[in-house]
């Protein structure tokens, strides 16, 4: 079930390399191809975050039509707060406060970014 969809604006990977990654904003870019970095602009800057495996929201990128679509990952009751997973190098403490579920959270950042959809 897709919960929300989101268009993303593209930084080059030159305009990130020498600009970007010195901003807060860092903290809320996703992975593009080739070397660039998107900053989604919809209302899934307000999802917070679950470690991975616990998270209820996961998203798939649309490089093409340059959106992200985030998608429910498990039944969401009414008034749940909506969590997605950020990865597992977080610039904050970690409380969890979604339902949490079976699978193993990933030992490396390797394997977190190999279980997206590119």
């Amino acid at each position: 079930v897709v919960v929300h969809i989101s268009p993303v604006l593209v930084f080059g990977a030159q305009e990130y390399r020498e600009h970007g990654k010195y901003t807060c904003l860092d903290h809320y870019t996703y992975c593009w191809r080739d070397g660039q970095f998107a900053l989604a602009l919809g209302l899934d800057s307000m999802f917070n975050h679950e470690p991975s495996g616990r998270e209820n929201v996961g998203f798939v990128r649309d490089m093409d039509q340059a959106l992200i679509r985030y998608v429910a990952l498990r039944d969401i009751a009414a008034g749940e707060e909506l969590c997605i997973c950020y990865g597992p190098n977080v610039w904050f403490d970690v409380v969890s406060d979604c339902e949490p579920e079976t699978a193993s959270p990933p030992e490396t950042a390797q394997d977190f970014l190999s279980s997206f959809e590119l």
